[in-house]
């Protein structure tokens, strides 16, 4: 038995090494790797009130609506085993004997060695994939267990995590003196890592993505994709990283002299250089990877803490210094602009960063750069409802199956904002593309300052019987004058593709 973490276990035979596996018909041991679209390998040991087990079937054709209630697993008069029952109850009751355990056998062999090589990750055919999440960003708690017992015997130690994705190994970070991580490389990966092992190669890659220090630092929901009001990602999340995006460690190290800017000031057409003076301070030529992070101090729009926006590889010797120029242009400092539907590079001071990860910035400087100040929004002109600032509870949807894309209000209280909306005299009708499935009409209200601030007018939005089936809603507003925040706040489940106030 192997536990891959999440209760999730394969079964393999003993005398043939072959995995158990469904493939439709009587489990037999025929698989080599637990593989396939439907991975049919993986079980559950369930254990029961009396000390016995029961195996449930848990491939991944299981979790398809079409697929039946037997998941557990039987054994016939013929001994095959089988899927013959839908509880615990009715399923065959084993018995659990450990003739070996491997992690006595990596602890016997850890105690014999002057330095032990532990490799753990996952199995990209079982620990998350498409259609399949994890339920944890943890590293499987007999892996764990693995870990802790193979450094007790033998605190030199060396971890090699092979994974698709990041781990959250605060235990392994504080107590494995040297931890090395691959993703599943390919054939030539074990070569890869013995280089890297015995020194033959000074490692330099860096990672692409922030690890994180536990669950808690992620968003509840894991299909939350709005990285910037959940705060995900280097761009947007504050909290300590365990790994930081862009963190790599080498046999050597790097100091960086003072950054350089070019200019003090560049037009939204211009190049921003940035220059910084790299030493290898070590005894062994390795190679640094420069990274250059931006941040726009003013911004209409909330922007990124840091955004990486260069980078660039430099190899020294011992000793050895190499001044790196990263070159920026002030259009890729752009970010798309909903009042108006495009990109703008606005004007701001912009933040230069140079280091060897987002969180360790090793020096800085300023350039202001001479763009676009947004106007207020103009809502006399047909706005897109997908354009909107903030929100609550609604959902982009589909406008029509061919294309488009709406805002889709499934209940009651859900909102939209068009912040900074420059608002008219003779302004006073607000009209809207508006579709509703459901029987019975629906409402949106038109309020200043927040969802509940002062009512400016409530539109009427009939019922159409088709979420396709879109027609135009208007109401006459009070009169408000100068800039404001406009609320759009949903009574029902009813879908908008776009308004004017005019």
């Amino acid at each position: 038995m192997v536990d891959w973490g999440q209760d999730v276990v394969t079964l393999r035979n003993a005398a043939s090494g072959r995995y158990l596996g469904y493939n439709w018909g009587p489990f037999i041991t025929r698989d080599e790797q637990p593989n396939g679209w439907y991975v049919q390998q993986q079980f559950k040991l369930e254990p029961q009130a009396d000390g016995t087990v029961v195996l449930r079937y848990v491939g991944y054709e299981t979790t398809e609506s079409w697929f039946g209630a037997d998941t557990y697993v039987t054994v016939g008069d013929d001994g095959a085993l089988k899927l013959g029952a839908s509880t615990p109850d009715a399923a065959t009751h084993f018995s659990r004997e450990v003739i070996s355990s491997g992690i006595d056998r990596a602890v016997a062999a850890a105690k014999a060695a002057d330095t032990a090589v532990l490799v753990v990750g996952s199995n990209p055919f079982i620990n998350g994939r498409e259609a399949h999440d994890r339920t944890s960003t943890a590293l499987s708690a007999g892996q764990e267990a693995l870990v802790k017992a193979v450094v007790r015997a033998n605190p030199r130690t060396v971890l090699v995590l092979q994974t698709s994705y990041p781990v959250t190994i605060r235990w392994e970070q504080e107590h494995v003196p040297a931890i090395v991580w691959t993703t599943h490389a390919g054939a030539e990966t074990g070569h890869a890592i013995a280089d890297v092992l015995f020194g033959d190669r000074n490692p330099s890659g860096r990672l692409t993505q922030t690890w994180y220090r536990s669950d808690s630092q992620l968003p509840p929901d894991l299909l939350e994709y709005d990285i910037i009001s959940s705060g995900q990602t280097y761009l947007y999340n504050s909290a300590k990283p365990l790994y930081p995006f862009g963190h790599g460690l080498s046999y050597t190290r790097f100091r960086y002299g003072q950054l350089r800017a070019g200019a003090q000031s560049v037009a939204a057409d211009g190049t921003i250089t940035a220059s910084v003076d790299v030493t290898n301070v070590g005894s062994r030529t390795g190679t640094e990877v420069v990274q250059l992070y931006t941040h726009q101090r003013t911004s209409r729009d909330t922007t990124p803490i840091r955004q990486l926006k260069a980078f660039q590889q430099v190899k020294l010797a011992p000793g050895q210094t190499r001044t790196v120029t990263l070159r920026l242009p002030a259009v890729d400092l752009a970010h798309w602009d909903v009042t108006r539907g495009r990109w703008v590079v606005e004007s701001s001071v912009h933040d230069l960063m140079v280091g060897a990860s987002v969180e360790d910035i090793r020096a800085r400087a300023a350039v202001r750069v001479r763009g676009e100040t947004i106007p207020a929004r103009d809502l006399s002109r047909p706005t897109r409802a997908e354009n909107f600032d903030r929100y609550a509870g609604v959902r982009l949807v589909d406008e029509t199956k061919p294309r488009g894309t709406a805002v889709g209000a499934t209940a009651a209280g859900q909102w939209i904002s068009f912040d900074g909306s420059a608002l008219r005299a003779g302004e006073r009708t607000f009209t809207a593309k508006v579709a509703k499935a459901g029987a019975g009409a629906g409402t949106i209200q038109i309020r200043m300052g927040s969802p509940t601030g002062r009512l400016l007018g409530t539109a009427t939005v009939p019922s159409t019987g088709d979420d396709y089936r879109y027609v135009s809603a208007s109401t006459e507003l009070a009169r408000v004058v100068g800039t404001h925040d406009v609320y759009l706040v949903f009574d029902s489940p009813l879908r908008l593709a776009e308004f004017s106030i005019s």
